[in-house]
């Protein structure tokens, strides 16, 4: 088990510090078990296995998508899931532009709107890797269209965009596809690399995952407060979660 406790309370500082921020601003985030707003999109993603169609059934409600998730103290590999301190990720709160690179920052800015999300995450040591995980439920073929959504922006911002992040503005610098992994109905996954707010000539590395099965989305966002490439989400905390998902869901792999 890692010792979580110093990265922990760094980031747990800096999410009360912006989450405040971002209230005062009058940019607040959804609740779990409350809806995304986003927008519909006919864009196109790559799949491995059969696509949702449209009015099918609908996704599960909160109270099993949280029992699909993580709980505090699964393990997964050398991390540990804990208790999150925000109900989403601190990039839900952000906003994209242009507006069309959104599905990168919050998936619930594609697709149809989730009826229903669980958040969980596994935090790093100082310099190491954490990683948020957010599960949404939809309906109507909202989850494939929110994948074709994340597809199409992640051609589309390739070269780059700016989020607002209410106290300052971050500049993506280019977002590139990485190999996905095999699970699910389909998955994509994508490197963005991020302009240091304070020292423009840093460059710092998100990796964002997200794979579909049937009407759910299962989201993994990973960064490190280090300069240093990581690779990817681990791939010990997205096997950890799909299978607990697959478990409880059903859900062939």
């Amino acid at each position: 088990m890692r010792d979580t406790a110093g990265y922990g309370k760094v980031r747990r500082t800096a999410a009360a510090a912006l989450i405040g921020a971002a209230l005062i601003a009058g940019t607040a985030g959804c609740g779990a078990g409350t809806q995304d707003k986003a927008t519909p999109s006919a864009s196109q993603s790559q799949s491995h296995g059969q696509t949702q169609s449209p009015g099918g059934p609908p996704g599960p409600p909160v109270e099993q998508l949280k029992a699909f998730a993580l709980a505090p103290g699964d393990k997964a590999g050398p991390y540990e899931a804990t208790e999150p301190l925000l109900d989403e990720p601190m990039s839900e709160l952000y906003e994209a532009k242009p507006e069309a690179c959104g599905p990168l920052t919050s998936l619930g800015k594609a697709g149809h709107t989730a009826q229903a999300y669980a958040k969980t995450g596994v935090p790093g040591e100082w310099q190491a890797v954490g990683t948020d995980i957010l599960l949404r439920s939809y309906k109507d073929g909202g989850s494939a269209a929110a994948m074709k959504a994340l597809a199409e922006a992640g051609r589309q911002c390739a070269g780059g965009y700016t989020e607002d992040r209410a106290l300052a503005e971050g500049k993506v610098l280019k977002v590139e596809p990485v190999k996905a992994p095999a699970l699910g109905d389909e998955a994509l996954a994508y490197r963005i690399v991020v302009q240091d707010v304070k020292d423009k000539d840093i460059s710092l590395y998100k990796y964002l995952t997200v794979i579909r099965s049937g009407p759910v989305t299962l989201s993994f966002r990973s960064d490190a407060i280090d300069t240093k490439d990581f690779g990817g989400v681990p791939a010990e905390v997205v096997t950890a979660q799909w299978e607990k998902f697959a478990k409880a869901s059903g859900a062939a792999s």
